[in-house]
């Protein structure tokens, strides 16, 4: 409780005088000034530390899905040299690509007609890469999920499948 008292000198101005119940008031002010700037200042720490591990995240999965890419579209092209070369037989050629990349699923599609491409787009964050190849075998449009692969030749066409573990 604060109470006002006329100066000493009898100016006729007023002083404030904390009285001893008041001096605590200002303790428990301090107190909880500063664990709120201190809240402030960690909340703001995580938010931006959140957005920090998130763009890693993302990187992480393009890298990731690039690499896949770049397998896949070789071996597309190992098919298609191997079936220009093989008369009558079968051509198979296997990899085994991760199912998940950076804790995320993905999609592998064969798009593009008379200039085909890969394209590996993942679940969450939705992250698209493609990887161009070059063939002269005809490639057959498809989308499959990630996981072990097998190119083969079929009917003069190569398609892009799962294999069966």
């Amino acid at each position: 409780m604060r109470t006002m008292r006329e100066d000493a000198a009898g100016t006729g101005r007023d002083n404030c005088v904390a009285t001893r119940d008041d001096r605590a008031v200002s303790t428990t002010v301090n107190y909880v000034l500063g664990l709120s700037i201190t809240f402030l200042l960690i909340t703001g720490l995580f938010i931006a530390g959140g957005n920090f591990v998130q763009d890693q995240r993302e990187t992480s999965i393009e890298t990731e899905l690039q690499v896949v890419a770049e397998q896949l579209a070789a071996d597309v092209e190992s098919a298609d040299r191997l079936a220009r070369t093989t008369e009558n037989g079968t051509v198979a050629v296997e990899r085994s690509v991760p199912s998940r990349v950076s804790g995320t699923g993905y999609t592998i599609a064969v798009e593009g007609g008379s200039d085909p491409r890969l394209v590996l787009t993942s679940n969450d964050p939705e992250i698209e890469v493609m990887a161009q190849f070059s063939n002269r075998t005809a490639v057959q449009p498809t989308r499959i999920t990630g996981g072990p692969i097998q190119v083969t030749e079929t009917g003069g066409q190569l398609v892009l499948e799962r294999r069966e573990q």
